[in-house]
């Protein structure tokens, strides 16, 4: 019978600093250029708006709606900090979205693209050993 062993991950920081928009410039682009896709992007990854396309869309819409964006915008920061085992910090994530909005979008964009270290599954087989010199 196999036996699942199932962990957590220590908490750790963001894998790219909010100055590091440029680690990855399509993403860096795409905040500065197209912020509102950066956002839909960002909120169907994290679960704000729901899957694929028509979440991406939701989100591209929200970030035209004043105060409902920034609300938004702090559950994804908030999201993605979970699903990525990063621990909450709600006055830096304020700070981020009103200070600098592109690198906050950047970040996050870059973020998501990684796999999510939340959970590690690890599935132990049974170890037949067979007596041998009989």
């Amino acid at each position: 019978m196999a036996t699942v062993v199932v962990t957590q991950n220590s908490p750790r920081a963001w894998d790219h600093s909010l100055c590091g928009c440029f680690d990855d410039c399509g993403a860096c682009l795409l905040a500065c250029c197209l912020p509102c896709v950066a956002y839909g992007m960002n909120a169907s990854d994290s679960g704000v708006c729901g899957d694929g396309c028509c979440g991406t869309i939701c989100g591209c819409l929200l970030f035209f709606v004043p105060l409902v964006n920034f609300i938004c915008w702090c559950s994804i920061r908030s999201n993605i900090r979970r699903q990525h085992n990063i621990p909450p910090d709600c006055c830096n994530d304020c700070c981020a979205i009103l200070c600098c909005p592109c690198c906050a979008l950047a970040q996050e964009r870059m973020q998501c693209t990684k796999p999510q270290p939340n959970v590690q599954v690890v599935v132990q087989q049974p170890v037949n050993v067979q007596p041998t010199g009989y």
